[in-house]
Order: structure tokens, then sequence, then C-alpha cells
């Protein structure tokens, strides 16, 4: 069964509540009694932990306060279809539930009516490595409001968010997609294990679910509609991995 989003939420804040403790695998492994393999399966999502073993991993590795309560709350109830992260775009929680999910994607498509996508605007962990192809959809009103710096541009902005993936971005007029109703922000990640998960953030909270595919999906619908009025009204940028210069067409 394909982890569900909270086991990929916990795995994440399972392995940066130990990189902040300063523990590596195989220490906290010897430590809790588990072999390092074990663990890291837990902190890449391939097992679940159960509640004990998570409580395990937070006391050997110190973890007190706000901190333990929010990965023990996490732990308890993995196999859910769903799960709601608190926070405002950019605060810690939401940052990690994305970046589990980005780095265990195979294509990302984003799509933001009103502001840049927030998986544009996260920092990433390991930007050498290579990371799931991204498709995003930004509004011509979003990307003047978005550059704050009279120096940066369209390029520029494209190229520090490709990094090390591949990059199509698509900027299309606000009034177009509004008009035809496309006024809901979304990511749809297709994920490496087969399933699609959608993430709709919020101004303080987010929220993953699975996408039910097989019964299909009102996020195809919409992905399709601002692809075909990008097609038609916007400017698409094309940035190859590591590339230096972004292709317009």
């Amino acid at each position: 069964m394909p982890p569900t989003p909270r086991t990929r939420i916990l795995g994440a804040s399972l392995r940066n509540a130990r990189i902040e403790a300063n523990f590596g695998l195989r220490e906290l492994a010897r430590r809790i009694g588990v072999a390092p393999a074990m663990l890291s399966s837990w902190e890449q999502a391939r097992r679940a932990p159960s509640l004990a073993d998570v409580a395990g991993i937070l006391g050997a590795i110190g973890a007190v306060g706000n901190a333990r309560r929010d990965i023990l709350r996490i732990a308890e109830g993995t196999a859910e279809q769903c799960w709601v992260v608190r926070g405002t775009p950019g605060s810690p929680a939401r940052t990690i539930a994305l970046v589990a999910h980005n780095e265990s994607a195979q294509s990302i498509v984003t799509w933001d009516p009103f502001a840049m996508p927030e998986v544009l605007r996260i920092p990433r962990p390991h930007p050498d490595t290579q990371s799931a192809q991204l498709e995003a959809f930004v509004t011509d009103r979003a990307l003047r409001d978005g550059i704050t710096n009279p120096s940066q541009n369209l390029r520029s902005l494209a190229r520090a968010a490709a990094g090390s993936r591949s990059l199509t971005l698509h900027v299309v007029p606000a009034d177009v997609a509004w008009q035809a109703g496309l006024t809901t922000a979304f990511d749809r990640y297709s994920m490496n294990s087969g399933e699609s998960v959608v993430y709709c953030g919020q101004r303080d909270l987010g929220i993953f679910t699975v996408d039910p595919r097989e019964t299909g999906s009102s996020y195809d619908a919409d992905i399709e509609l601002v692809r075909q009025i990008a097609g038609h009204h916007g400017k698409t940028l094309r940035c190859p991995p590591t590339s230096g210069s972004p292709l317009a067409s």
C-alpha cells in the first residue's frame, strides 16, 4: 500500500528532528534498538512506525514541548488519507510537509490564481539533487506582485525556482483565468509510488489528500483548462535542470 500524506510528513518530521538534534542515522538506530535500515524506512515513509516507536525516537533525541506534541499527533493516525497542516505559508510545519512530497514525487503541477505558488517559494534543503519535474501556472498579476526587486525578472525567477529540476513556468492573464472559474489554488503531486496527492494551501493551514483518480478528478479538468488558457493567451518558459538560461516559447 502506498504511503499516505500523513506517513510522508511523519517521516520527514522525524528526519528533520533527528538532524536538528545532531544525531546520525546509525547512532540513533543503535540508541533505540532498531536496525539503521528500519529507521531509514520510517524516515523515507517506506514503512510507518508505531506510536511507541515514534515516542522512543523523540525520547532518545530529547524532543520536548510543541515539537514532540506535533510529531506524536501526526503519528496517531498514519493510515488516514488526508492531513491538515497548521501554520502559515513558509512556516516550518508546512515547509516540511511540502518538501516531503516534493522529494517523493515524479512530477508536480501547481496553480495559484492570486499569488506565487507556495512550492516555488519554499527553500529546497537539497538543491543539488534531482527532484520532481515541476509545471507551474502563475497569473500576470501575481507575478508583478511577487517581483519586488527591480533587477529581478521572469527569467531570473524561473531560474531560481528551477534549480536542479525541470521547470515549465506558464504566465496566464489573471482576468481570463478568473472568468473561467479557476479561483482555487492547488498542487497535484504524481508520486513515485503511483498515486496522486493534492495539496490546497490556505492562509493558516494546508490540506493534503489522496486524489481519487479512479473516479475522475476535478483537478484534471482544471489543469487542462489552465493549460489551454496558457497556450492561447499566456507565455511559457522552460528551464532544463541546472540550465543556464530558460528557453522561452
